[in-house]
């Protein structure tokens, strides 16, 4: 058992921003646990980036809404290292549907992965996460909420629902010696977009109203994590951390 080495678990980490993560996390010396639910390709895919990098990780399926996975995951984590350093709460599964076109157990999806899938893992990792002397959980969350249109209308619920969540663990945790914060990217160029990453328009369109004039990259939202973890003074917590070129201000 290795309890010098820091320790990150990424969830849904096979691509996009969780693959970002993983990456930048590995290049600052934490072992990773990558986790895919339907993509092992894609995790296969961030592991050997990250070996690439020097670093080192591990590919695990698990479906964060299904306490068993969680408790399997957080298992192996205990019995190889003994502790956990950083929760990464990435996962995420929606349907740009409206409500009239969305099946109940297509809404139930969204609110089951965003929301149920962070408080378990959130849950399975506290005892872990105690043990360490720097201890994170770092959300990936947005202010969808704020103005839901109908097309993404279970994640925007799930995202508001997610965000109480993660207000009450920045209140909660602490006891534990465990700090808790949020980035909140903008509009960024992953698949979860679906179809609609391959509008270049769109995008454009995005670029063309955001202040700083571009899209966020899945670099930028990667590398917001890191002063959040690494603050000297461990005493960052409770914070939303808006990663969007302040487009959140207009």
């Amino acid at each position: 058992m290795n309890q010098n080495k820091k320790v990150a678990v990424v969830t849904g980490s096979s691509r996009g921003i969780g693959k970002a993560i993983a990456i930048r996390l590995a290049k600052d010396g934490y072992f990773i646990y990558v986790t895919h639910f339907t993509n092992e390709a894609g995790g296969q895919s961030t592991v050997e980036e990250i070996k690439k990098v020097g670093g080192e990780a591990f590919l695990q399926k698990v479906d964060v809404a299904n306490e068993n996975s969680v408790k399997e995951l957080m298992t192996m984590v205990e019995n190889e290292f003994g502790h956990l350093d950083l929760l990464v709460n990435n996962a995420c599964r929606d349907v740009s549907k409206n409500m009239q076109e969305s099946s109940f157990e297509e809404w139930k999806m969204a609110i089951d992965s965003k929301l149920h899938g962070a408080w378990l893992c959130t849950k399975y990792a506290i005892p872990l996460l105690k043990k360490s002397d720097n201890a994170n959980v770092i959300f990936v969350s947005s202010n969808a909420d704020e103005g839901p249109s109908p097309e993404i209308l279970s994640y925007a619920i799930a995202t508001g629902a997610l965000n109480s969540f993660i207000k009450a663990m920045a209140i909660h945790l602490p006891i534990f010696g465990i700090r808790v914060n949020t980035v909140m990217p903008g509009q960024t160029r992953t698949d979860n977009w679906g179809d609609l990453i391959n509008d270049d328009k769109l995008w454009q369109e995005f670029a063309d109203t955001n202040p700083m004039k571009r899209v966020a990259t899945v670099e930028d939202v990667a590398d917001a994590v890191m002063p959040l973890i690494n603050d000297p003074h461990k005493f960052l917590n409770g914070n939303f951390l808006y990663v969007n070129g302040g487009n959140h201000l207009k």
